[in-house]
Formats: structure tokens, sequence, C-alpha cells
């Protein structure tokens, strides 16, 4: 990852090379005007700020790119009347000439700038004020031209404007570019929260609420000394697995650049099963049960696989919280034409003492389930079951 020190160094060399080169430019136009007539500082002024202000970052002090955009295609009007008021003919014309490409290149650049840069209705006014100073431009020399008057203005306007139209166009295209970049960054950004989210409430939650329970079910239970070893172990192992958990989260937010694409996490399978059913197990005094086809695991596509095994760890986590007198908790996994089938039942039945307080915060799990569910084609359903409660979830074998 890149600390501030060089970054604020690139920045400062980048303004460097971009002010010498501005003001090498700004000489290049200026110091032929001493050899030329006065008149000529009508065009040399105005041409010297176009490109100025056209090379220039933003914002330089107080001044913004709307005001400086502005404040240049009006000198570069001013500058057409006062050259045509002022100088005589075609001869003075003609020193003035050298300096149109100049101004008008810089008139297109700020044109560019301002379309992508600034807020709709800004870029709107102050572009078609830009593209106005430009399309008269060529103005300033051939309406002194006596013998082809109306023939070099009617060129040099539809020259102007059509380089104008590019340089909108140009700008119009880059604004879309910049407007999809950022809702590419804002959509990566909340795809990584949402995963984030996921992760803290899948795995790292599971595993506080193990120790929650354990924790309060230690009050009512007198252990001896080995029984309190195997429960501090425990305790141990699961807070060493939440810890872990949050390391793979944050280790994914601390990755270096800036995303487009939804955040590579942690992925499980059904191979994993088998570990956290045989975790919830030993956290506890409720049985497991596993039924899962031999060689299926490692066969499915892993979108199908991670979101099977969530659903498992999620219901592991509501039978803790809400079915304290679950013995058995069996999980079926099964493949048939219609796609994978997962089912976790308990047989705790219905609570029969008082619940305790719900968090303010949950209830959250089962919703963001089915809605990843969904987006793979698939379905979720909960309820009661013959004993206690079932969870079952379908997926299609060939997800997105």
């Amino acid at each position: 990852m890149r600390t501030l020190a060089p970054m604020r160094t690139d920045m400062t060399r980048d303004s460097n090379r971009r002010a010498t080169v501005c003001a090498l430019v700004t000489c290049l136009v200026v110091l032929p005007a001493f050899v030329a007539p006065l008149e000529a500082l009508f065009v040399v002024i105005p041409t010297a700020v176009a490109v100025v202000a056209s090379m220039a970052r933003y914002p330089l002090g107080g001044l913004t790119l709307p005001r400086a955009v502005a404040a240049t295609s009006a000198l570069s009007v001013l500058g057409d009347l006062g050259f045509l008021l002022t100088s005589d003919g075609w001869a003075e014309v003609k020193w003035a000439l050298p300096w149109l490409p100049f101004e008008l290149t810089a008139l297109l650049v700020l044109l560019l700038r301002v379309v992508r840069r600034a807020p709709v209705l800004p870029a709107a006014a102050l572009g078609t004020l830009t593209a106005a100073a430009a399309v008269v431009l060529p103005l300033r020399f051939s309406l002194k031209n006596s013998h082809s008057v109306l023939e070099q203005s009617v060129l040099g306007v539809l020259a102007a404007a059509v380089l104008a139209l590019a340089a909108a166009g140009i700008g119009l295209h880059q604004r879309a570019q910049d407007e999809r970049r950022a809702e590419a960054i804002n959509r990566a950004r909340r795809d990584q929260r949402l995963q984030v989210a996921r992760d803290l409430h899948d795995f790292v939650a599971h595993e506080v609420t193990g120790i929650l329970l354990e924790t309060q079910a230690a009050r009512l239970v007198d252990y001896d000394e080995a029984g309190t070893r195997e429960l501090l172990e425990r305790l141990e192992a699961a807070g060493q697995r939440a810890l872990s958990s949050m390391d793979d989260t944050l280790r994914v937010l601390r990755e270096p650049g800036t995303r487009t694409e939804p955040p590579a996490t942690r992925v499980h399978g059904l191979d994993d099963l088998a570990g956290l059913l045989g975790r919830f197990e030993g956290s506890g005094s409720v049985r497991t049960a596993l039924d899962l086809p031999p060689g299926l695991a490692g066969t499915l596509p892993r979108e199908t696989e991670d979101a099977a095994y969530r659903l498992v760890i999620e219901a592991l986590t509501n039978i803790r919280r809400h079915a304290p007198d679950a013995r058995l908790v069996t999980v079926a996994v099964d493949r048939d034409a219609h796609g994978l089938r997962v089912a976790v039942s308990d047989d705790g039945g219905r609570p029969t003492g008082p619940a305790p307080a719900p968090r303010a915060d949950g209830g959250t799990g089962l919703v963001a389930l089915t809605e990843r569910f969904t987006g793979l084609r698939g379905s979720l359903e909960a309820g009661p079951g013959p004993a206690g409660w079932t969870v079952i979830g379908v997926l299609p074998l060939d997800t997105p």
C-alpha cells in the first residue's frame, strides 16, 4: 500500500511539470507580441489567459474551474470586440493570425474540461458560453479581410463549430465514463460491506453465540476440574475461530487498490460440513447427524457449496439461540435432477420457558440468506418440522 508521503511527492512532481509546460507555452505565446503592433494585445492577453486556464489544476487558490472558464470565455469575446474596433485592416490582422490556433485550442480544452467536470447546469451554461467564444473567434480575423469576408467568415465559423461539437462530445463521453466508473466503485464498496456483514454474521456470530450460551449454561452446572478445563478449551477454540474469521474479513478490507468487482472472501464447501457439525456437537449436549452422499463434495459450483454451508451454519446458530431443548440435529444433503437440496432439522420442539431477550439488531440472518438463495435462482424455506424446526434450501446446479 502506498504511503501518504510518496503520494504527495508524486502530486508535487506532477504540479511542477504542469507549471513548467504552462510557463513555456505562455512564453511562446507572449514573446511575439513584442514585435507586433499594439493592437495585438487584444489577442495576446486573451490567448495567454486561455492557455494558462486550460492547463491549470483546479481549484487554484480560490479559483474553481467554472469560474476560470466563465472569465476566460468572456475575456475572449471582449478581445474579439477590442481587436475589431482598434485594428485598421488586413495588414494588422496578419500580425495577430498566428495566435488563433493557440487560443482556439485552449478554448476547446476548457470546453471539454467543463463539460466533463462541472455539475450538470453549470456544465450546460458554461459549455454553451465557451463553445460560442470558440465559434466566433475566427470572426476576429475574417471580418477585416475586405476581399472575401463572407466566405472566410462562414468557413471559419463552421470549422470552429465542428471542433467545438467534437470537444463537447468528447467531454460528454468522458463524463459518462467517469459516472460509470464511480457507480462501479460505489457498487463494489456496497457489495464489500454486505459481504463483510454476511461473514461477520455467518462465522463470527456463530462462534460468539456458542461462547455466550456455554457461558450461560456454566452458571447452572458445577463442573469439576476436568470439566472446567474442557469448557475453557472449548471456549478458547471458539474464540480463536472467531478471531480468525475477523482476521480474514479485515484482510479483505486492507487489500490495496480500488475494487471494481465484488471482494473475494473465504469460500466453504460441503466437505467442511463434518468439521462444522463436530465443533457444534463438541460445544454442547446436542448430537448431530450428517447425511452426505459420498463423492458429492467438491463436484458442485463453488457458489452452490458455499451457500449450502452458510445455510447449515445459520441454522445451527438459530438452534443454539432458540431451541435449548434440542438433542439431535440432522443435516441432509441430496442431489437430484432439480438441483442440490439441503435440509437442517432439530427435535427441540417449541420453547417451553421464557425466551431470552432478542438482540436489538438480530433476526437478519435468514432474510439475507433467502436473498442470496434467490440471487442464485434457488429457494429457501423455514418452518415447523415433525419434532422441531426445519430449514430447507434448494439450489440449481447451474448457478450464474
